[in-house]
């Protein structure tokens, strides 16, 4: 080796030596960083890493290298090392990346990232630990929010929040602050709240306590007036504490203030209304209490002292059962028991309190529980005690006088009883004999006297039934007999009544009955009847000419429920208006003068009007002075759904009726039109006939309004050039005879006040005319009626006793039997009533009431204890309520009032007679109601 060789050699080996220094110097460096340095290549493997690593990560050399660095990594932090590298590939400038690397533990840790790029080794780069500084941001973003969410908190609350230095000077106040104090911020900082706010009305007591607090540093709470800018009091309820830095010391004072304005002021308002009550309550003359659930005094006002001379301070805690009554304790304790046992109704009774005297009191008491927070919590009983001790003496005099005005009105009872029988037992006699009397063959002359002995005899008997009645009112006696009824008939039998009395005086009676109306209802029918009666009573008594229309409508109907409206109107002479008011009031007529017209008893509207007070309907009247009135009946009624009942008319299974109605009488055309609606009759109205019908159109009948056009309709009649020339029926509402008169095979003329039953009336006579219309009845009372005419039974053999002691009244009820072919066997007393009905040979027994030696109650139990089940009708001119129940519970069947009617009378035969004697004739009228039957 020459020279140059060997210096060669020796510089090699001081470059090498001084590189391995630098190395070592180099590592030496890296070993003290306490940054995290390491060395990848590109594929982000690592060939280096600094001890470090294994000081901040957990992490010794050898657990590392050659293991890819994104492993240390979340994926979004994977994304920004290899974006960060990639742009450094491509030779670009890149700031630091904060990324996120996980320890040995598996924990992250914030560190910021450098790297560089060297072609030859790869990627080297260093991980700065920013963890603590995460962290202290992370806690400063927190308190920011907390304390922007207090700055909210304390901008928006109700409450005043204000913040002051150590010394009480304030710093800061909120908006609510601002809103009840008038003042700005600006303008109260570096001022005092006590001298900004606090005024004459301040306590002083609280002001003490805040400025010793405050000097202090010590936390209070207060209640306290304030003032606002206006000088305007308000209450508030502060509450402070002061905020100490970390040494301890005071830097601030916060206080919450609440307005309390409202509930101070309810408070004084409750105070002041506790004061007014104990006030008014200490003065009230009745007891005042309230108990514990035991029935111990918590609370008794001055009245207490009062009353029982007790001291208020020693009865409280005392149980209230202490001062009742021993007979009045049970009440008490009762009520007490059921209040624990959940029962909270009100209980009010009468007890005994005893005063200091020993002295019984009585007192209503009036026990009210008191519920706590829960319904079923009861905290106490609040008690009214009434001295009622005067009205309990006034009511002993009271019942007495009761006494003895129920026993003056039981007999008032008996004294009109008696008074009914003794004027029904003589004019029974005076009715019947001049009954009789008139169908023996008079002459015209004593057949006039014998009509005046019974309208006069009738006329008695009206006036004493209406006394009677309204005795029973006037008693509360009167009871209701709903049952299934046909107000048409109703209606029409009470126009039957006062028949005679309208056509003596040439008044014509129209019932205008409306199709809408149900043909059966359930209702009072004698009430109804009753009502329509005296209507029309008075209608005619006060009318000297003209018409008299009795209208029946139904005003309202909801479900089986209907209203009906009856309306009775005359052309009479009016009421004074004067007068309208007392209409209804008893004994009390429009002319109660000593010259006046008109008779009456001044009763039959006061019944009218209780008996609509009953049923719950009313009567009202309308009038007009020298024109006419009309009285208005609103009667409720139920629609009678038992049976199947059909509206009345004719079936279509030929052709439909056709009827003319020829005349100028509005009223009765507007009755017929009604009528022949109900009937499901076609019609047409004319002045007078016409001449020649159109397109041959002949009517089935004619009705004639007006009996003087008749000359001229039969002339237009025989112009007719008809196979069937039409039947006339001519309505006479004057005619005097009741009876319908035949005039020739085609012509009808019915007479006296128009009725719906003229209709079926007119059909049935003129059948053979008309055979050729199918006749449907749907009404079960008028084809009953049809079937069974009254009075065609006759009873031949059927064997009566009559137990009647009065003589007069013997011979009027034998001749009344005899008439139906009855074998009549008279007794005059209830003992031998009994013999009789013992031999078994005896249909039906009529038993008078009172008699002597046996009345004929006692008979009739008598005769029932023997086993005997003849059937026994009583005899009685007793017309008082409750008789006819008593009658029946003795064991009678039937009820039969004098003056005894025959046509009552032969009901009753009829009813209770034994079929086997009982023979039908058959009239013409039987015998079309059966082919009606057979066509149905």
């Amino acid at each position: 080796m020459d020279n140059n060789d060997e210096l060669q050699v020796q510089i090699q080996y001081a470059l090498v030596e001084k590189l391995s220094n630098s190395n070592r110097r180099q590592a030496k460096l890296l070993a003290i960083l306490d940054e995290c340095i390491f060395e990848c290549d590109t594929h982000l493997n690592l060939t280096y890493i600094n001890e470090a690593w294994e000081k901040k990560l957990g992490y010794s050399s050898d657990s590392l290298i050659g293991s890819n660095i994104t492993k240390l990594m979340n994926c979004d932090d994977i994304m920004h090392f290899v974006a960060y590298s990639c742009c450094l590939l491509e030779g670009k400038q890149t700031p630091s990346v904060e990324i996120q690397i996980k320890n040995s533990h598996g924990l992250l840790n914030w560190f910021e990232l450098r790297l560089v790029y060297d072609e030859k080794s790869g990627f080297i780069g260093s991980l700065y630990d920013i963890q603590r500084h995460k962290d202290s941001q992370l806690l400063l973003t927190q308190q920011q929010k907390y304390v922007k969410r207090l700055s909210l908190v304390a901008s928006h609350t109700n409450n005043l929040v204000i913040i002051t230095d150590k010394f009480g000077v304030i710093e800061w106040v909120n908006n609510s602050f601002e809103v009840l104090t008038g003042y700005t911020c600006d303008e109260v900082i570096g001022t005092s709240p006590g001298q900004l706010l606090q005024g004459p009305k301040t306590c002083e007591k609280s002001r003490k306590v805040m400025s010793h607090a405050v000097k202090n540093g010590l936390p209070f709470q207060v209640e306290t007036t304030n003032y606002d800018k206006n000088g305007n009091i308000y209450w508030v309820a502060i509450d402070a504490n002061p905020v100490r830095d970390d040494e301890g010391q005071v830097k601030h004072f916060i206080a919450i203030e609440t307005n309390i304005t409202q509930r101070v002021k309810a408070e004084q308002a409750m105070a002041e209304i506790e004061y007014n009550y104990h006030s008014v309550v200490d003065n009230i003359p009745d007891i005042v209490l309230r108990l514990d659930t035991f029935g111990n005094l918590l609370f008794i006002n001055q009245a207490w002292q009062r009353v029982l001379h007790s001291k208020v301070g020693e009865s409280l805690g005392l149980p209230i059962i202490k001062f009742i009554a021993k007979e009045d304790v049970e009440k008490i304790s009762s009520t007490l028991l059921d209040y624990k046992q959940g029962k909270r109704d009100i209980r009010r009774f009468d007890i005994r309190l005893i005063n200091a005297q020993g002295i019984n009191n009585w007192v209503e008491i009036t026990l009210t529980p008191i519920v706590g927070g829960y319904e079923s919590d009861l905290s106490s009983i609040a008690a009214t005690l009434v001295d009622i001790q005067e009205r309990i003496e006034s009511e002993q005099i009271l019942l007495e006088a009761k006494h003895q005005a129920e026993t003056l009105a039981e007999s008032k009872s008996r004294f009109m009883a008696n008074i009914s029988h003794e004027i029904r037992t003589p004019l029974n006699a005076v009715i019947g004999s001049a009954d009789i009397l008139h169908h023996t063959g008079l002459t015209s002359e004593q057949m006039r006297y014998t009509q005046m002995i019974k309208t006069s005899s009738d006329a008695l008997l009206s006036v004493l039934d209406d006394v009677l009645t309204y005795s029973r009112f006037e008693a509360q006696a009167i009871t209701l007999n709903n049952q299934p009824f046909s107000i048409d008939t109703c209606i029409e039998e009470a126009i039957d009544i006062i028949s005679q009395s309208a056509l003596q005086k040439g008044l014509e009676v129209i019932f205008d009955f409306y199709p809408d109306v149900p043909a059966q209802v359930i209702g009072d029918h004698a009430r109804i009847r009753q009502i329509v009666i005296n209507l029309l009573a008075n209608a005619i008594k006060f009318t000297q000419h003209g018409v008299i229309t009795v209208t029946v409508k139904c005003t309202h109907i909801e479900g089986n429920n209907l209203n009906l409206y009856i309306s009775v109107k005359d052309t009479g002479m009016g009421i004074a208006k004067n007068k309208i008011d007392s209409m209804f009031m008893p004994f009390i007529q429009s002319d109660n003068s000593i010259t006046r017209k008109h008779g009456g008893s001044g009763l039959g509207l006061a019944i009218c009007r209780q008996i609509c007070d009953v049923v719950g309907g009313d009567i009202s009247v309308s009038s007009e002075f020298n024109k006419g009135s009309e009285f208005i009946v609103n009667y409720p009624l139920q629609i009678d759904t038992t049976d199947s009942i059909l509206r009345e008319g004719f079936a279509a299974r030929s052709k439909k009726p056709k009827v003319w109605i020829v005349g100028s009488h509005e009223i009765l055309k507007t009755a017929l039109e009604h009528t022949l609606t109900r009937f499901s009759i076609t019609f047409e109205h004319y002045e007078v006939c016409p001449d020649i019908p159109k397109y041959d159109s002949f009517p089935d009948a004619i009705v004639l309004t007006d009996p003087q056009m008749l000359a001229q309709t039969r002339e237009r009649i025989n112009t007719y050039n008809s196979l069937n020339s039409p039947c006339l029926l001519i309505l006479d509402l004057l005619g005097k005879s009741l009876l319908p008169q035949n005039i020739n095979d085609r012509e009808l003329r019915l007479n006296g006040p128009y009725k719906v039953s003229h209709v079926l009336r007119a059909i049935s006579l003129l059948e053979e005319q008309l055979f050729h219309l199918d006749i449907i009845f749907t009404n079960r009372e008028q084809k009953e009626t049809l079937e069974s005419p009254l009075g065609l039974n006759q009873l031949s053999g059927t064997k009566v006793l009559v137990a009647e002691d009065n003589t007069n009244n013997q011979i009027v009820i034998r001749q009344f039997l005899e008439q139906k072919g009855c074998r009549v066997h008279i007794v005059s007393d209830g003992q031998e009533a009994i013999i009789k009905a013992q031999s078994g040979e005896i249909d039906i027994i009529f038993m008078d009431i009172q008699m002597p030696i046996l009345d004929g109650i006692s008979a009739t139990k008598a005769i029932r204890k023997l086993g005997i089940t003849t059937p026994i009708i009583a005899l009685t001119a007793n017309a008082i309520h409750g008789d006819k129940e008593r009658f029946i519970d003795a064991g009678m069947n039937d009820y039969l009032a004098k003056p005894i009617v025959s046509e009552t009378l032969y009901l009753l035969l009829d009813k209770y007679a034994p079929e086997q004697v009982i023979e039908s004739k058959h009239l013409k009228l039987s015998r079309l109601a059966q082919v009606w039957e057979k066509l149905s």
